[in-house]
């Protein structure tokens, strides 16, 4: 693929005002790692109890049923970075297909998202992790 040509159509960036300078490539590996250092392994250990409670004991079809939101999540990925092939994420597409303060909103939102949700998943592990050995002070739970 050229630079300068977009994922899925071949479209030319440049007639969204963008200028091609990075190399839009990341491999399965990068984003599984990505992944793992985002969401951490043990996060869901540190909310079956809840979610075993809260759906009666039906884990499974909690997950099924999120499953299936996360496909129509990424299928709308994939038609927005086909309709707009340029870079910054939900700022982008918002901004372009909504308006600009929905796209500065969304943006900032996620942002805080990006900030917050790693850091409650992490700590939620920690606190999981002292049920499971008392002994060990939280920080260090943290820190592994």
């Amino acid at each position: 693929m050229a630079q300068g040509e977009a994922a899925g159509d071949g479209e030319d960036v440049a007639t969204f005002g963008y200028r091609q300078e990075l190399k839009r490539a990341l491999s399965l590996f990068d984003l599984l790692i990505y992944g793992l250092v985002f969401i951490v392994p043990i996060a869901p250990m540190s909310v079956f109890g809840f979610v075993f409670n809260a759906s009666h004991g039906m884990v499974p079809l909690i997950y099924l049923v999120g499953l299936g939101a996360m496909m129509f999540t990424a299928l709308s990925y994939v038609t927005q970075t086909r309709t707009f092939p340029v870079a910054g994420s939900v700022y982008a597409y918002a901004s372009r297909g909504i308006g600009e303060s929905a796209g500065f909103l969304a943006g900032w939102a996620m942002l805080l998202d990006y900030l917050l949700l790693p850091t409650m998943v992490y700590v939620t592990c920690a606190v999981a992790m002292l049920v499971l050995a008392p002994g060990v002070p939280k920080v260090l739970w943290l820190i592994v």
